[in-house]
């Protein structure tokens, strides 16, 4: 089933935003997502009635839950959060879980891709192997936590990729 042309041009719109403003700033602003988390309601109801409502409840909540995880440990901000909520919100669960899957899946493919250019990809894969032995010897989670602020961090506008799959769920998706 296609979205509707109202819908779909909403979604465009708050995703381009979204990226616009992390690109510049680093921040994806409450004023942005919110409004957009209010408008997947109204439309899922205006198209679907109470299922509508339901379906847009479940994306925003699946949305969010899955990038918890990663906002709790420093991986990614809140703001990523909240645009994958008010994706979520928009395009319900399905859609929304398609996007994260093809948005986390495009960060990483960039995020390997920056790191061998510039050299670090072996340096920060044994990091990654260290926090995991971190994490089975100790039984705590606590060396998985990350610092954008941390000496040699690298970081990525992480709402390009997620915006990317979440478009691509728009165009391919179904409900």
């Amino acid at each position: 089933m296609s979205v509707p042309a109202p819908l779909f041009a909403t979604v465009l719109g708050f995703v381009a935003l979204c990226m616009a403003s992390d690109l510049r700033t680093r921040r994806i602003p409450n004023a942005i997502t919110g409004p957009a988390m209010l408008a997947g309601a109204a439309f899922n109801v205006l198209y679907g009635g109470r299922a509508g409502l339901l379906a847009s409840l479940g994306g925003l909540t699946l949305g969010a839950a899955i990038l918890l995880p990663p906002f709790a440990a420093g991986g990614i901000g809140g703001g990523d959060v909240k645009m994958m909520g008010a994706v979520g919100a928009l395009l319900g669960p399905h859609r929304t879980l398609l996007g994260l899957a093809t948005g986390l899946v495009l960060g990483g493919l960039v995020m390997t891709v920056h790191l061998a250019r510039q050299g670090r990809l072996r340096e920060k894969l044994a990091a990654i192997a260290v926090m995991i032995g971190g994490v089975a010897v100790s039984g705590s989670v606590e060396p998985l936590k990350l610092s954008a602020d941390a000496p040699g961090a690298v970081s990525l506008p992480y709402s390009v990729p997620l915006g990317l799959g979440a478009v691509t769920a728009l165009v391919l998706g179904t409900p």
